[in-house]
């Protein structure tokens, strides 16, 4: 089949969320006010929703293709559900707590048109009060993520860099590991050369990472482009911590899609470095509060979580959710 034949448009947003009905009308706003002049179609995929998101996009919006799923089947496996639909030469993932601007959407597809050899793009993401988030970022390591814990992530010596350096120049395009899912913006030919989209076995975190890797591996570039993308982060967690009261299901999730991506990009040694590192944060830590003279309560409640976890998953091997 001519891998063309399905790219009828410029560009095909998909949108995900759960019960966050006014971040989706603002995000849908940002989307409908864009300057653009592409062919573009936008794809709401709701995550079993009770707020009444699906009625008020359906009467706001009826532009927008919207696909319900009775449950909650987590990010990756929604924009799965949203990727056969797909029409345009390009996809943008989208999370419904990022807001583009009025230029976003063109100087990406521009961009990507005049640089053949980039496969993904991802923006700057800041806060509402332009406070700069992680953006163009490096791949996870046990090392790296074990850096991030302990605040070694800014060193200019790269063995002591964790996954994100935001002294770097974020006012320049360059090229970089692996960009977030909250605007990620993807050639769909990357796509046709993957086995598959996203990575069904994450239920949330690391599937964007996940898919740059790949991407990568078949030999195209990832690029941070500097045009803002205001992104207030969490919400769909938050709310997702919210319904299992605790919040530590969360956590659960974070772990099993760390073990799991180790697993599968690489192998076990990497599972089980990362699981020693998590003991010896745990270590230091206590070693801290006891110099510190502070209460020791839950200084190893992390390490006695991701024992259950890898226990569950088989050292990275099957997934939980």
């Amino acid at each position: 089949m001519d891998i063309y034949e399905n790219m009828r448009r410029d560009l095909s947003i998909i949108v995900v969320a759960c019960n966050i009905k006014e971040l989706i009308e603002e995000c849908l706003t940002a989307i409908r006010h864009s300057g653009d002049t592409l062919d573009k179609e936008i794809i709401y995929v709701d995550n079993g929703s009770h707020d009444g998101s699906v009625a008020m996009i359906r009467e706001k919006f009826s532009e927008v293709i919207v696909i319900e799923s009775p449950i909650n089947m987590g990010f990756g496996r929604a924009n799965n559900l949203a990727y056969p639909n797909t029409r345009g030469k390009y996809i943008l993932m989208l999370n419904a707590d990022a807001f583009i601007g009025q230029d976003t959407l063109q100087e990406s597809y521009d961009f990507m048109e005049q640089h053949s050899e980039y496969g993904v793009l991802g923006c700057r993401l800041i806060d509402r009060h332009g406070i700069m988030q992680p953006s163009g970022r490096y791949f996870p390591t046990p090392w790296k993520i074990f850096l991030e814990k302990i605040g070694r992530v800014q060193h200019h010596i790269p063995f002591f860099q964790g996954i994100d350096n935001l002294k770097r120049d974020h006012t320049r395009v360059f090229e970089c590991d692996w960009v977030t899912g909250c605007y990620l913006f993807v050639r769909k030919q990357c796509i046709y050369e993957l086995d598959f989209f996203l990575n069904h076995d994450f239920f949330m975190y690391y599937d964007d990472v996940d898919l740059c890797l790949r991407i990568k591996r078949k030999g195209w570039k990832v690029c941070f482009y500097p045009n803002d993308v205001i992104h207030l982060g969490g919400a769909n967690s938050a709310e997702l911590a919210q319904v299992t009261k605790q919040g530590k299901q969360i956590e659960t999730y974070a772990l099993e899609s760390e073990f799991l991506y180790f697993r599968k990009n690489y192998n076990i040694i990497y599972v089980a470095a990362d699981f020693c590192l998590i003991i010896l944060f745990a270590i230091l830590k206590t070693i801290k509060k006891f110099l510190k003279q502070q209460p020791l309560k839950n200084t190893w409640r992390q390490v006695f979580l991701s024992a259950r976890v890898l226990r569950a998953t088989h050292f990275g091997k099957k997934q939980l959710h």
